[in-house]
């Protein structure tokens, strides 16, 4: 069997999602018994600082300049081409680029702590000297988070998931337990941080020896090659804008909430958010999945991108269709139970265009990480820049006419035409790709409109019967390609999405 078709072989990126999947979803599940542990044992403010830090840990990537995808990417591709011989000059200019990276992110942190603690978090003076040791000891983790990243992404290049996911599920559990650990001993925030720090070192050195017996080039240092410096960071570069532009379109419309509606509506509009935020750990899991596979085919098997690209959209699909259908139908309810009456009048709206948001979002991901997997993350990156402006203007006219119901219809608007036009390039960049796009595009359309009909639909029951007919229905649509995936059936692209 070929490279090519041993790293994208049906069987092994599905068990690849699911290990990735499980990876992402086991932490999450202790943090629901940790977090109101952790609040209860140090208090509110020691607790925000720890969920800073937490905050801090998650977007060290940005210090990466993107060199971990980058690197997944190049890798990926070399090894769907046999150019193995080319690995060894590639990983080891990516890993001392990525340790001068982390090292100047340390710097940086280490001496802007004392500014942060006392002027830009307002820690109370009681909590400076201890928050300033977290942060400063935090600073240390930088290389280690960064480096980190190159490591998974040479796993990620070989579909490494299960090994990847055995690696980070006991990590993700020691994000939460580590503090509670030494919250028995002291509420200390310097202590906390310091298991964090411990618990990512020993993950690094673990992902090290898993990432040198798929990559024996790991074992012999080599010089940087100034050959492979441009291509990992114009690569990186690119996602690099996407990295600090995605997040800022993401994360404006609770600043606009707050400047236009007060702090007290911002609340109204984040749960509801935040909970359909946490259901798009699937779709992450499949296009993890599915970026280094798509990479590995660009270039030496047409047909196979094709059929990873359609048939992961179409699971994708209907995957999220049932979950994201009951929250918009069922979601009223769910409120009134979780949260009150009250929560429920205001919070609805914002459910209704979110959900449907969320669900369009879903058509969007396939063409976004295709762009990436075939070296074009600049396209992503001029589609966001040119989006943000426009998005901003919406925002403001929207939030101030229409409240945070007005806001979420902005977020879904824009992601709406994100979508669009993610789409058409993929399709205008890569031939082979054109009916699987321009079938998305009428799925686009037809979500829409249904979406738009479940407004219609009142009577409890009546949603209740329309969401065990949908999540049928997709079952019939995804089973087929997981069993022929399952089975090493699976060659050739769905007809449809």
């Amino acid at each position: 069997m070929s490279s090519v078709n041993k790293l994208t072989s049906g069987r092994l990126l599905a068990r690849s999602a699911i290990w990735n999947l499980a990876g992402m979803a086991a932490p999450v599940l202790v943090a629901l018994v940790a977090i109101p542990l952790l609040i209860e044992g140090m208090g509110k403010e020691r607790f925000g600082l720890l969920a800073i830090i937490w905050m801090g840990v998650g977007y060290f990537s940005l210090f990466d300049l993107g060199l971990g995808r980058a690197l997944t990417k190049l890798v990926s591709e070399r090894l769907g081409r046999n150019e193995q011989s080319e690995l060894g000059p590639l990983i080891w200019t990516a890993f001392i680029l990525l340790a001068l990276l982390g090292l100047i992110g340390a710097s940086v942190l280490i001496v802007l702590s004392p500014l942060l603690v006392t002027g830009l978090l307002l820690v109370p003076e009681v909590l400076h000297d201890e928050a300033i040791a977290a942060f400063r000891i935090l600073a240390i983790g930088v290389p280690i988070v960064i480096i980190t990243a190159g490591l998974v992404g040479i796993l990620e290049a070989h579909q490494r998931f299960r090994v990847i996911a055995q690696i980070r599920i006991p990590l993700g559990v020691l994000t939460f337990a580590g503090p509670l650990l030494t919250l028995q001993f002291t509420p200390s925030i310097a202590w906390a941080t310091t298991v964090l720090l411990v618990s990512r070192a020993v993950a690094m050195l673990t992902y090290y020896w898993a990432a040198s017996r798929v990559s024996e080039v790991l074992r012999k240092p080599r010089r940087i090659d100034r050959t492979q410096v441009k291509p990992l960071l114009g690569f990186g570069g690119w996602l690099t804008v996407t990295n600090i532009i995605g997040p800022l379109m993401t994360y404006m419309d609770r600043f606009f909430i707050g400047a236009k509606l007060g702090l007290s509506a911002v609340i109204y509009y984040v749960t509801p958010y935040e909970i359909l935020a946490r259901m798009q750990m699937l779709p992450h899991a499949i296009m993890g999945v599915m970026f280094p596979a798509m990479s590995t085919a660009y270039g030496s098997d047409a047909q196979r991108l094709s059929v990873i690209y359609m048939n992961g959209s179409k699971v994708l699909y209907w995957a999220m269709l049932p979950v994201l259908a009951a929250a918009f139908l069922l979601g009223p309810e769910a409120l009134t139970v979780w949260l009150g009456e009250e929560f429920r009048n205001a919070s609805t709206p914002v459910v209704h265009w979110l959900a449907a948001g969320w669900m369009i979002n879903v058509l969007a991901r396939p063409a976004f990480t295709v762009l990436q997997a075939v070296g074009r993350p600049d396209l992503v990156a001029k589609t966001h820049l040119a989006e943000l402006v426009p998005y901003l203007g919406i925002l403001w006219w929207l939030a101030g006419s229409y409240g945070i119901a007005g806001v979420a219809a902005a977020w879904t608007v824009r992601v709406l035409v994100d979508t669009l036009i993610l789409n058409l390039i993929a399709g205008w960049q890569l031939r082979v790709l054109r009916k699987q796009v321009a079938r998305t595009l009428v799925v686009v359309l037809a979500t829409g409109i249904m979406f738009l009909a479940f407004w219609l639909i009142e009577p409890l029951v009546w949603r209740f019967l329309f969401i065990i007919a949908l999540s049928c229905l997709s079952a019939l649509m995804v089973w087929p390609i997981i069993w022929q995936a399952m089975s090493g059936k699976l060659s050739r692209p769905a007809h449809d999405v």
